[in-house]
């Protein structure tokens, strides 16, 4: 048994001090992928440009696709309409000059997209001039350095001049040299020298010289090609302006110098002298290389220096890797991403920026990789081999080559098919050079090197001296001193030479300073201790302690509280990684100052801190690393898909790199590399909506008659009082992270910073003009300031114009005139009105004082008449009683009688009566006598006496009375009156005198 157990230590001791044997590493390129769930109409891309708006295009089996980083755009085939290709089978696409879109087709000849009017024109194949040849499948497509379009179809060779205008059509004709050499054109590219070269399906390379105008036949391979398999669907590749690049169905890769004419060719091998298989589908220069699209053997990578081919495959267990190893389309956007068209499954894209990192990580069914636990430490020991403590995944060495691990148990043992269950947080030696083991519940272990025995030190009801069993970070100073930092216990220092761990009895603050996380030693000797309850440090020197050096902070914000890590710079500066941000302490002076998400730092809180070659500060927060730069507290940041980090768990690898662990591995990466995206994002409005339906030029009842896009203004009703801009900027570097800002000037006072929001809406405005701005940001913070903008014009309704207004105000005006002329006119007629009342009043009264008079002098007539009728009739009544008496008597008495009758006519007939009665009755009767005489002038006096008093209304006996006449003289009187004034015999003479 003590023979096996020192057999155990010795072969650990064996791995543990001894360098592994290095092996050459594969780096795994990433992928990002894109499906039909995001979008695509179909999942086998056969062709991918990017335009000259930086909008990516997929050409499909099933129609065309436009990709703005977020949203697919789609355009399929619409029988009997132009508002798609005129099939959805796509086999390439270029972009012209104009902005215009070149689709070619597999089955249905070429299709021409607008962008503006979003409509496709067709171009048909035919023998007429305006016909490009007559074929169904049109193969690649090429905009040449006049403009001049290429099309490379299945029955021969069509050109299209820079206008548009006219048509040329080469077919091949046997035994005729200056032809091309076979109607199956498959790609087409231009060199430098005015040379425009057609892959054929002949065994040979056809070539069209522009300053010639003659085609030439070349060579570029010594291999037979019998088969026509081998040279069929040839593509085409220039590399720096001299080599031309041939791959085809089955013959390789061949190498065609343009200045030499010298050729080579590589065929498939097990090696790397040869691609990974002879069916090639496509080809790219990147950076110096060739990207090789292999039809099932994945991505090649041909070095033109070395001429060694890299092969780069799908890999079932890393979601990151291909999609697939089938590859039928490469392209290079502008930011240098690599967009691959995939067989089946749609789009992979390598970000360059993305692969700065890779992981290292568990690799299912292999027992020497990492197992899938979370890596919680990471130590680089004096021997220079590389330990990993994991998460009940026990420790870990690594090999130089990072794809190996040797795995240990608590005890020291290695373990050749499986792990120790055990959680080691923290790693570190002692003054002795012993590892030292850190874990949760179990305390300390202690790894003799020198006698290769293993012991461990655990708080237990008989040992009661170190403070906590979950040690949390160990570390060696230069004095030799080793500290621990508990997680709840507070500080401890190991004395190697008694294996002995006391608690120091310090005066912290408050209890959260008890857990200790990190433990950091700076150039002054001075030793930091990251805490919950903020950063603590021990000067040696005085043998002082600082328990509230960032109290200032941990006073504003509790958040300060919790600090994960601490580091010090080149200059001397202390470093203080927390929850609420990033704090950059000066001990000379006594300065702090604070960094956070308004600085660009991406996600707190910060869980690790390091310090690359450059000396610029490293930090990682859960799901992303960053890098800030000294100069000026630039600050770069990554987004890290594939882990999710732990804090403490940082090392310094080879080659100036850094590695993080986190849930899923180790990340490893050149902090040289991490360079910020300088790429200012293009900004377009992509969508405008009114009601939230999307205005379209191809709907009918659409506002916009052109693209969104390709407009300046928009005009609207005043009723449409709901819209939505949508826009973005075009950045294929973690899209995600791009940033906005908008306003609309003439309604926003400023601009609305709404993150990685989208849309912009607006309700109810008034009627004017608006400019609607938005500007972007990158991933990096780098924004594009000018942006983009919309003019947009809101009608004013016709009560609302300018005319409308100035004729409301005329007519107000005009209204207020009449008014003011009305309440003048009516102020006059109320003052008329008023006159003539009091001239009413005035009137009435003068009436009612001539009625009175009237009355009175009516009555006074009245008096007048009655008593000179009663006189008269007593007279008469005496005048009849003296005739009476005078018939008895003597004729002298009789005489005497006479005599005095008439002297009582006399009195009957007073004058003065009737002067008073003519005056009296002129008054009372409107001086009726006065104008009745001068309309009947014939009349006499008697008579103008007679109506008088039928005027009166008096009967005939009272006027005979008053008259002293008899009736019937009366009446003789009246028929003559009735004659002289013409009055009719059946009218009435005293209503027409009444009425007089």
């Amino acid at each position: 048994m003590k023979l096996k157990t020192t057999s155990y230590y010795l072969f650990f001791l064996s791995v543990l001090f001894f360098h592994s044997t290095v092996i050459a590493q594969n780096q795994i390129m990433q992928f990002d992928h894109l499906t039909e769930e995001d979008g695509l109409t179909f999942s086998t891309v056969t062709s991918i440009i990017q335009d000259n708006q930086g909008f990516m295009w997929f050409g499909t089996f099933k129609g065309l696709n436009r990709y703005d980083g977020y949203e697919m755009k789609t355009y399929i085939h619409q029988e009997g309409n132009d508002f798609g290709p005129h099939d959805d089978m796509i086999s390439s696409i270029i972009q012209d000059h104009s902005g215009k879109l070149w689709i070619g087709l597999l089955n249905n000849g070429l299709s021409i997209f607008d962008p503006k009017s979003e409509t496709f024109k067709h171009l048909k194949g035919g023998h007429d001039p305006e016909n490009i040849v007559p074929s169904t499948s049109v193969n690649s497509l090429l905009e040449d350095s006049d403009n001049n379009i290429w099309i490379a179809s299945s029955n021969g060779l069509s050109i299209v001049n820079f206008d548009r205008s006219k048509f040329k059509k080469y077919y091949h004709k046997e035994g005729e040299t200056n032809s091309i050499n076979h109607n199956s054109v498959y790609d087409i590219v231009e060199d430098r020298w005015n040379r425009v070269w057609l892959a054929t399906g002949n065994r040979k390379l056809s070539m069209y010289d522009k300053n010639t105008k003659k085609f030439t036949e070349v060579e570029y391979t010594d291999l037979p090609l019998e088969s026509v398999e081998d040279n069929d669907k040839k593509n085409l590749c220039i590399y720096q302006d001299t080599l031309l690049y041939i791959g085809s169905n089955n013959g390789g890769l061949s190498e065609y110098n343009l200045l030499t004419g010298e050729h080579t060719s590589y065929l498939a091998s097990d090696d790397n002298s040869g691609p990974s298989s002879n069916n090639i589908r496509d080809m790219l220069e990147v950076d110096g290389k060739v990207w090789i699209a292999t039809d099932g053997a994945g991505l090649n990578v041909f070095d033109v220096k070395t001429k060694t081919f890299e092969v780069y495959k799908n890999e079932k267990s890393k979601p990151e890797s291909l999609s697939s190893d089938v590859i039928w389309s490469l392209y290079r956007d502008n930011q240098k991403n690599i967009w691959l068209g995939i067989y089946l499954q749609g789009v992979d894209k390598y970000d360059s920026q993305k692969n700065y990192f890779r992981l290292v990580g568990n690799t299912p069914c292999d027992n020497n990789a990492l197992p899938n636990k979370p890596v919680l430490a990471l130590y680089n020991d004096s021997k220079g081999q590389r330990w990993v403590g994991t998460d009940w995944g026990g420790l870990h060495k690594m090999s130089e080559n990072e794809q190996h691990f040797y795995h240990y148990d608590i005890d020291g043992s290695q373990l050749q098919d499986d792990y120790a269950v055990d959680v080691c947080k923290s790693i570190a030696e002692d003054k002795y050079g012993n590892l030292l083991v850190g874990t949760y519940s179990q305390g300390l272990r202690i790894y003799d090197h020198k006698t290769g025995k293993q012991s461990n030190i655990k708080r237990t009801d008989s040992n009661s001296s170190i403070p906590s069993n979950h040690i949390w970070d160990i570390m060696t100073d230069s004095r030799g001193v080793t500290w621990l930092g508990t997680l709840g216990g507070g500080i401890a220092t190991f004395d190697p030479d008694k294996k002995d761990i006391k608690a120091l009895p310090l005066n912290y603050t408050n209890n959260a300073q008890k857990h200790v996380y990190h433990i950091m030693e700076d150039s002054y000797g001075k030793i930091w201790f990251s805490t919950d309850g903020g950063a603590v440090y021990y000067d040696p020197q005085s043998n002082q302690w600082n328990f509230s050096v960032i109290q200032e902070f941990l006073d504003k914000d509790h958040s300060f509280h919790y600090v994960k890590a601490i580091i010090e710079d080149k200059y001397r500066h202390i470093w203080i990684g927390t929850a609420a941000g990033l704090i950059k302490y000066k001990p000379e002076s006594k300065h702090f100052e604070v960094l956070d998400k308004s600085n660009g730092i991406p996600d707190l809180p910060i869980l690790n801190l390091a310090s690359d070659v450059n000396g610029d500060i490293i930090l990682s927060t859960k799901k992303y690393i960053s890098k800030v730069l000294l100069n000026g507290n630039k600050i770069v940041s990554y987004y890290i898909s594939n882990n999710s980090f732990n804090y403490n768990a940082v090392i310094a690898m080879d080659n100036h790199e850094i590695g993080i662990g986190g849930t899923d591995g180790i990340t490893v990466f050149d902090p040289r590399e991490l360079k910020e995206n300088q790429n200012i994002p293009p900004v377009y409005v992509t969508d405008f909506e009114l009601f939230n339906v999307p205005q379209r030029p191809t709907d009918s009842t659409s506002y916009l008659k052109e693209n969104v896009t390709e407009i300046d203004l928009i005009t609207l009703d005043h009723d449409q009082s709901v819209i939505n801009f949508k826009y973005c900027g075009i950045n294929y570097s973690e899209t995600e992270r791009n940033q906005y800002a908008y306003k609309l000037e003439g309604f926003d006072e400023q601009w609305n910073y709404v993150g990685d929001r989208r849309m912009a809406t607006y309700t109810n405005l008034d009627p004017g003009q608006y400019t609607f701005k938005v500007i972007a940001s990158n991933n990096h913070g780098v924004w594009n300031k000018e942006g983009t903008s919309l003019e947009l014009i809101i009608k004013t309704p016709f009560w609302q114009s300018l005319w409308f207004r100035a004729l409301m105000l005329i007519g107000f005006l005009l209204l207020l005139y009449l008014v003011q002329r009305v309440r003048i006119i009516n102020v006059k007629r109320q003052f008329v009105f008023d006159k003539i009342r009091a001239e009413r009043e005035k009137i009435q009264v003068h009436n009612e004082k001539l009625e009175q008079e009237l009355t009175s002098i009516k009555s006074e007539l009245e008096n007048i008449t009655i008593s000179h009728l009663h006189k008269n009739q007593s007279l008469q009544q005496i005048r009849t009683k003296l005739e009476d008496i005078s018939k008895g008597l003597s004729t002298a008495e009789q005489r005497k009688i006479r005599s005095l009758v008439r002297d009582i006519n006399k009195e009957s007939e007073d004058h003065d009566y009737w002067d008073k009665f003519e005056h009296q009755f002129n008054k009372s009767h409107n001086n009726f006598l006065e104008r009745f005489s001068k309309e009947y002038p014939d009349l006499s006096k008697r008579e103008l006496r007679i109506c008088a008093y039928l005027r009166m209304d008096l009967d005939n006996q009272e006027i005979a009375t008053l008259m002293n006449v008899s009736v019937r003289t009366l009446e003789t009187s009246r028929y003559r009156i009735r004659k002289k004034i013409g009055l009719e015999n059946r009218k009435s003479l005293t209503k027409m005198i009444t009425r007089f």
